[in-house]
């Protein structure tokens, strides 16, 4: 009885939590980008290379990619809500598999079930174990990642599954890239006696190196600027979307520019339209051979805090 009215009371506050705090609780984690570099193009990633984290943008490009990584990840979500990624890439001739974990997770909740001093704290976490493959033939790619979901409240335990499917095609010498990829179909099982949904979206976009010139002096470092573009389309209504004010049947743009100078750094940022309470971002890259240092900002236009993402990917 008394596990019954504390898990009552938690679903009766977690829809307010969520509309408070803007922490894209719940599974709506999975369309949260797992990485700094998706972070920081404010997730413009259906048709931008950005290693193994395609994983969970568009499985296709794993199999665009030059060559094979590791990518690891830690963000400082707002509300305490913090976020780890780790996955790897392996590249054949014409195919990639690559697999990861993607964990979210909110601690030192107060379980109470009565007026007073709370009974003790808790932990809320979701998890995300996937495998993906992809295959190119020509300037054509396709992929496809399989997700084991599980999700602990409290002392409650569900399992679940999702299928991503993407699909990309480069040209013009590879500086245009187009893709489309449908995201997170699947289900979980009942948290006790509710379902959390799993957030199925549509996506497509292109990547397109705009400029590129070379700097003036005795460095002659060339510079080379880039546009990537994602619009969204939810196809499962989800209360925990950051997105709140919306149409159900109303897809969201995203664009960001990235500037590459030399083979040295990496300047990004990116604006998300629409009503999300973080519409802007920011980040950098730094490469020193064979490690590639990424960190992104996002910070929340209600007051709520600002996200910092950090991550170091290694080529081999």
């Amino acid at each position: 009885m008394k596990k019954f009215l504390l898990f009552t009371l938690l679903l009766s506050l977690m829809p307010l939590t969520i509309l408070a705090q803007e922490t894209g609780s719940g599974m709506d984690f999975l369309n949260i980008g797992p990485s700094s570099r998706l972070l920081s193009i404010s997730e413009a990633g259906t048709a931008t290379l950005t290693g193994p984290s395609a994983i969970y943008s568009n499985p296709a490009l794993l199999a665009m990619e030059e060559r094979q990584s590791v990518d690891l990840n830690y963000t400082l979500w707002i509300s305490n809500v913090n976020n780890q990624f780790a996955a790897v890439n392996f590249l054949g001739q014409r195919t990639a598999a690559a697999f990861g974990v993607y964990a979210s997770r909110a601690d030192d909740f107060e379980a109470r079930i009565a007026p007073g001093p709370p009974e003790g704290t808790f932990s809320i976490s979701y998890l995300s174990i996937s495998g993906a493959f992809a295959y190119r033939f020509g300037p054509v790619s396709a992929g496809i990642t399989l997700q084991y979901l599980n999700e602990e409240v409290f002392q409650l335990i569900a399992n679940g599954y999702a299928v991503s499917l993407g699909a990309a095609a480069e040209f013009l010498d590879k500086r245009v890239r187009v893709g489309a990829v449908l995201k997170n179909l699947g289900e979980m099982e009942e948290l006790d006696f509710i379902a959390t949904p799993v957030p199925t979206t549509f996506h497509a976009g292109m990547s397109a190196d705009l400029i590129e010139f070379i700097t003036p002096g005795l460095n002659d470092l060339p510079v080379l600027v880039s546009l990537h573009t994602d619009w969204s389309k939810p196809l499962e209504d989800s209360p925990t979307s950051d997105f709140l004010d919306r149409d159900p049947d109303e897809g969201f743009l995203s664009l960001a520019l990235s500037t590459g100078i030399g083979d040295l750094f990496s300047l990004q940022g990116g604006y998300r339209f629409g009503p999300t309470e973080r519409p802007f971002s920011l980040g950098l890259g730094l490469l020193i051979e064979p490690i590639r240092v990424n960190y992104a900002l996002v910070p929340f236009s209600t007051g709520f805090g600002v996200v910092h993402s950090f991550g170091v990917q290694y080529y081999f």
